[in-house]
């Protein structure tokens, strides 16, 4: 059976009680059964990126309930939520925060280190990844020589090191050309066909084209305003 998220009348406001607050969300309620490709669409600033970091559990909200399979998440101390997000979420950011001077092979395992993984098997599974993701020739290419297409490639088997159930990508077209957007969306399509679920938060038509969607939510000014199955 496939893990539920549960969100309850979640609210996020940045920098509350100061001149420049800003209600990032508002009152929102969904309920996310984790399967196949689910895309948050919305214009710049609609809040989209902010609910995957709480629906990821890399932020709090400022007010509400988040639950995981019945679980309260939202209030964990940050010693069990680090252990939720390691053992459940995979992330890929829109500006990849992939550590420079370090290698290609280094950088996708770095999410397994605290887990105590045995360092041979853990290169070993470091290493399918890469040459899963045609990047087996890159294993020793520090980060910053990478192409944009090769680094957001190294940030998705970074995601997939710890076998996550659920991948959260924001932005993953944001800066590609159509051809390198294509062979992301298409792997993270092949990823929702092996039955983890995948996040998206994208205004990009190619993320609908490209790719099939089982539900498409739409924000605007911190709400959701339409959400459809497709």
């Amino acid at each position: 059976m496939a893990a539920v998220i549960e969100l309850s009348a979640v609210s996020k406001i940045f920098h509350q009680g100061r001149p420049n607050e800003c209600q990032a969300l508002r009152e929102i309620s969904l309920t996310l059964e984790c399967r196949g490709v689910t895309v948050f669409k919305g214009p710049s600033g609609s809040g989209k990126t902010t609910l995957l970091t709480l629906i990821g559990a890399l932020a709090r909200p400022t007010s509400g309930r988040i639950t995981l399979d019945g679980r309260l998440i939202s209030n964990l101390p940050e010693r069990f939520l680090t252990e939720v997000r390691r053992h459940t979420f995979g992330f890929v950011f829109q500006q990849f925060n992939l550590i420079r001077g370090l290698t290609a092979l280094d950088n996708v395992m770095l999410p397994a280190y605290p887990l105590g993984r045995p360092h041979e098997e853990l290169v070993s599974a470091a290493q399918v990844l890469l040459e899963r993701f045609g990047l087996a020739e890159k294993a020793a290419s520090q980060v910053e020589w990478l192409s944009g297409g090769e680094a957001q490639r190294t940030a998705l088997a970074r995601a997939l090191i710890n076998s996550p159930t659920m991948i959260i990508a924001d932005e993953p077209t944001a800066h590609l050309d159509s051809a390198r957007s294509r062979e992301v969306l298409a792997l993270l399509a092949e990823l929702a066909a092996q039955d983890q679920a995948v996040f998206i938060s994208s205004h990009d038509p190619l993320v609908f084209e490209a790719i099939p969607v089982n539900r498409v939510i739409e924000l605007q000014d911190g709400r959701v305003v339409a959400d459809s199955s497709c």
